[in-house]
């Protein structure tokens, strides 16, 4: 499946033979780069028309090609995809109820630790959809990217959960600290981006806000983590500072390991999920039906770790149950993605 390749070269050398044409041997022999800078517009033109004209046939050749693969992918990982998606399904329900049959109470005494944890759980629920999608359609590495964010979310919930009502309203103010920063930064670049930023007046009314602020919680509020520094003694806290907090510490090895297919090194280029089962050394440029049982594995604990904490703000009998099959599902569906790497081994 080539065909803009084709085209894009076909087209290229039908249009130097035109424009060489009018020229002289001479001159085509002693072509000048601004010569050549005067053909450029009249190719970029037409092999542009000319790519856009065949894209459909392109097109819809890789959708066929996408579809096959996740039909054969879902048929090597049906079990384990669908007992992830149900699990997705139960916890998300799980918090959904809780949230309607409590807000009422966490509204009236004023519980800003309910509501900054149940729109945790809400965004951690929305996450793992994007990752099942993600191993569905067979970027293992994509999902296990999204696992990275799903973690900070769960990490930083469990944080807030622990250290109560002052802790919720440090981290829900902390949004004036990034708001003022984000203002400050995109007016510094406006011009670059060709996106106007705020007015001065709009930067200079949050501003006061911003510092009001660090005069209510101090200078070491303005830090990425600032929320977070009242409660843990280094000056300038870290994502690292929060998990060991939260005794969450011990999963910072695979939260490296997810950080490779974020950040730009060595790893990321040479280690993939999705290259896991290679004998060959190829340059993954789209799917794969490998490497699925971390991302989906990871992701099932850190879904149990802050549904079963946000239900334990108010047990019963109902979520107590709940909770227990919760438990079991997460450990059933790394049996259930091992048992489908082994088949394929097998």
């Amino acid at each position: 499946m080539k065909i803009l390749t084709h085209t894009f070269y076909e087209t290229l050398e039908d249009e130097l033979n035109k424009s060489l044409v009018s020229l002289g041997e001479n001159e085509v022999n002693n072509l000048e780069e601004s010569m050549i800078q005067e053909i450029i517009p009249d190719l970029v033109k037409s092999i542009k028309k000319t790519l856009l004209s065949d894209a459909p046939k392109m097109l819809e050749e890789r959708r066929i090609l996408f579809s096959e693969f996740c039909k054969r992918n879902h048929k090597r990982w049906n079990i384990a995809f669908d007992l992830f998606e149900t699990f997705i399904v139960i916890c998300t329900e799980a918090g959904e109820e809780f949230n309607k049959s409590y807000r009422s109470t966490a509204v009236k005494e004023n519980n800003l630790v309910f509501d900054i944890v149940v729109r945790h759980h809400a965004r951690a629920c929305h996450i793992s959809q994007e990752i099942l999608c993600l191993l569905k359609s067979g970027f293992a590495d994509g999902a296990h990217a999204r696992w990275r964010a799903l973690h900070e979310v769960i990490v930083t919930a469990i944080f807030i959960l622990k250290h109560g009502q002052e802790c919720a309203e440090r981290f829900y103010w902390h949004d004036i600290v990034e708001s003022y920063k984000g203002m400050i930064q995109h007016k510094e670049y406006e011009h670059r981006l060709n996106e106007k930023g705020n007015s001065e007046q709009e930067i200079l009314q949050c501003k006061k806000v911003y510092d009001e602020v660090i005069a209510k919680y101090g200078k070491t509020f303005k830090e990425s983590y600032g929320w977070a520094s009242n409660f843990i003694t280094n000056k300038r806290v870290t994502f690292a500072d929060i998990e060991k907090d939260v005794l969450l510490d011990h999963m910072r090895p695979y939260y490296k390991w997810a950080s490779q297919n974020i950040h730009a090194g060595t790893k990321g280029i040479n280690n993939k999920l999705g290259m896991c089962e290679s004998t060959e050394d190829f340059l993954l440029v789209g799917q794969s039906n490998s490497g699925m049982t971390n991302p989906a594995h990871s992701s099932a604990i850190s879904l149990a770790q802050i549904t079963i904490k946000l239900l334990n703000i108010e047990p019963n009998i109902d979520r107590l149950v709940i909770m227990k099959i919760i438990l079991e599902m997460e450990n059933e569906i790394g049996e259930a993605f091992l048992k489908c790497d082994k088949s394929r081994e097998a």
